[in-house]
C-alpha cells in the first residue's frame, strides 16, 4: 500500500521500543479504569480483544470484569508487550504482536473489542475501526475511547504539528464527530457515550511524549497562542493559561460504546 500507514507503524515501533518502560506506568495512570469497567460490566462476553493494547492497562480491566473470559491484547510493539507481561493482572491475557490495521483474527471472533487512547497514534484510523467491526460478532460490542480536538482548519493543523514535535508517534487527533462517523460507517450503533476531561500539567505532558529539551522549548514558545485561540464550539482539548503562563492542557476524551446490530 502507498498511503503511508506502514511508515507510521514503523515510527511508533521505534518510539515505543525506546519509551516502553517509562510508558508502562503512564498508560495506567491516564486510563479512567472505573469508567471503562462501568461500561463493560453490563455486557456478557466470552472472548474480548484489546486493540493497540500497549502495556495492557485496558486488557487488565477487561480481564478483571470478565473473570472467565478469554482476553487477547494486540499491539505492533514487542517491547510494549514485554512491559505488559511484567504487569500484575494480565497473566490471563494472551498478547499478540500484529499491526492493528491488519488484525490476524477471523471474522466474528470476539464478543467485545475495544481500543483506548490509541487511535491518535494511527495514520489510518478508518482501517482500525473497520478491522474492529470485522472481528466482532453480530450483537457484540465495540468500545473506543480517545483524545478529541475541538480545533479545525489552520488552528488544528498547527496544534497537530506541535503534537508531532512533542511525540513523533502522534498521527492525528480526531473530533468527536469524526469518531462517531467512523463507527456508524462500519455498522456499529452507538448505545452509550461519555465525555471526560483531565488536567495534564505541562511538564508531565511534555515528558510523556518524550520531548527533548529543544523540542520542549519550541513547544513552550508556541503554546501560549493556543490559549487565546477559540475552538469551533466542539468538545475538545484546550490549553490552560494561568497568570499569562501555560500550565498544562485540559485533555478531552470521548468514550463511545457501540453494538454490532447490523449485518
Amino acid at each position: 500500500m502507498t498511503d503511508g500507514y506502514r511508515e507510521q507503524v514503523s515510527r511508533n515501533q521505534l518510539r515505543f521500543a525506546t519509551i516502553a518502560q517509562a510508558y508502562a506506568g503512564g498508560q495506567a495512570r491516564r486510563l479512567d479504569v472505573e469508567l471503562l469497567a462501568q461500561m463493560i460490566r453490563p455486557l456478557t462476553f466470552e472472548c474480548a480483544l484489546d486493540v493497540a493494547t500497549g502495556t495492557a492497562a485496558a486488557a487488565a480491566v477487561v480481564a478483571d470484569v470478565g473473570v472467565r473470559a478469554k482476553v487477547v491484547g494486540v499491539d505492533s510493539s514487542v517491547q510494549m508487550l514485554e512491559q505488559a507481561r511484567a504487569r500484575d493482572g494480565v497473566n490471563g491475557v494472551r498478547l499478540v504482536v500484529a499491526m492493528v490495521e491488519e488484525l490476524p483474527f477471523a471474522d466474528r471472533t470476539f464478543d467485545l473489542v475495544l481500543c483506548t487512547r490509541a487511535l491518535h497514534h494511527v495514520r489510518r484510523p478508518d482501517l482500525v475501526v473497520a478491522e474492529m467491526a470485522r472481528v466482532v460478532r453480530p450483537g457484540g460490542h465495540v468500545i473506543i475511547a480517545d483524545n478529541v480536538t475541538g480545533l479545525s482548519g489552520a488552528a488544528h493543523t498547527r496544534f497537530e504539528d506541535l503534537q508531532r514535535l512533542r511525540d513523533p508517534g502522534h498521527a492525528c487527533t480526531l473530533t468527536e464527530r469524526q469518531l462517531i462517523d467512523l463507527l456508524l460507517d462500519n455498522s456499529l450503533d452507538i448505545v452509550e457515550g461519555h465525555r471526560t476531561t483531565s488536567f495534564r500539567p505541562l511538564d508531565e505532558w511534555l515528558d510523556d511524549g518524550g520531548a527533548g529539551a529543544r523540542e520542549a522549548a519550541e513547544i513552550r514558545r508556541q503554546l501560549p497562542a493556543f490559549g487565546q485561540m477559540a475552538d469551533d464550539g466542539s468538545f475538545g482539548t484546550t490549553v490552560v493559561v494561568e497568570s499569562g503562563e501555560v500550565t498544562g492542557l485540559r485533555q478531552a476524551m470521548s468514550w463511545i460504546k457501540t453494538q454490532r446490530t447490523r449485518i
